[in-house]
């Protein structure tokens, strides 16, 4: 894939996040005929993940969406991207009759003592996996640990280097339920349905364990076989490290278990384990099935 050329020496900080309100009548129909999660299923006070797909199918955005009523929507997603998502809605909005604005947030670990003022109108997003409130955007940065569990989890959250480069079956996001075939049209609708019915996706998630190698590689930094260094193998998703020796990587069927940094000096090159097992046992565990999550505002 081109494009995918971040710099893997960069060092990285977890991204901050935004979200995206859409208030008025026509708010559910609407925001559900432009993602490809079934977003009319939410029940409200819930929220489950869903992506944004481009004509071509490739996933813009992925983002928490959260229904606190029939006119009133949240879409929670990394900030980077927020600006661009928030225009394209607009710009599809036509005659649909809801607002659309965005404000800049930042995520805290639930409980008494997390960090940061309550933002207005504050939201707690809560799962059997984790459990996140929403505080004032200047309050603290993110913590390093809460997007190291993210990655941990195998939730493949996409940024500016990533954006529009993936099939939705590239990043396993069926197991997130974050698209439905079911639901009727979506941008990208069939593409999608194409590659899922003749499973002609030849690229999946998976999540790798670091062997070597110190320093954090961006998003969309490539992966080569150790095999032969010539091939590209894979692109990283997000790197846990250093809190986490485990990073998320989109992987060609046919990479060797074993993976490096597309760097020049062997010496500095990362090398990462594909745990395959890890990523659909826990995946599965943790978030399959799940979707539904409670919400308190």
């Amino acid at each position: 894939m081109n494009g995918l050329n971040a710099s893997p020496r960069r060092m990285m900080m977890p991204p901050s996040f935004a979200e995206i309100l859409v208030d008025g009548p026509d708010a559910l129909s609407f925001v559900h005929g432009q993602l490809a999660g079934d977003i009319k299923a939410i029940a409200h006070g819930h929220w489950r993940f869903a992506a944004y797909c481009v004509p071509d199918g490739r996933v813009q955005a992925l983002m928490m969406v959260a229904v606190n009523a029939a006119t009133r929507l949240r879409l929670l997603l990394p900030e980077e991207l927020a600006g661009t998502v928030q225009d394209r809605l607009r710009r599809y909005r036509l005659r649909a009759r809801c607002e659309i604005a965005g404000r800049s947030v930042q995520i805290a670990r639930c409980g008494p003592t997390g960090p940061g003022a309550l933002a207005d109108n504050h939201c707690v997003y809560q799962s059997d996996a984790f459990q996140w409130q929403l505080c004032n955007a200047e309050s603290t940065p993110l913590d390093a640990s809460i997007w190291s569990d993210q990655v941990a989890l195998g939730i493949p959250w996409i940024v500016s280097a990533t954006s529009e480069k993936f099939l939705p079956q590239m990043l396993s996001l069926e197991q997130l339920g974050a698209f439905s075939l079911r639901k009727g049209c979506f941008p990208g609708q069939e593409i999608v349905a194409r590659t899922h019915f003749l499973g002609r996706s030849k690229r999946h998630l998976a999540t790798l364990t670091r062997t070597a190698g110190s320093d954090p590689l961006a998003p969309g930094c490539e992966l080569l076989s150790t095999i032969n260094t010539s091939v590209t193998a894979g692109w990283i998703i997000a790197d846990g490290h250093p809190e986490l020796p485990l990073a998320l990587a989109v992987v060609t069927d046919s990479a060797s278990e074993t993976l490096c940094s597309g760097v020049a000096s062997q010496d500095s090159r990362a090398t990462f384990v594909i745990n395959r097992e890890s990523t659909e046992t826990k995946r599965d565990k943790l978030l399959n099935g799940r979707c539904l999550l409670p919400l308190q505002t």
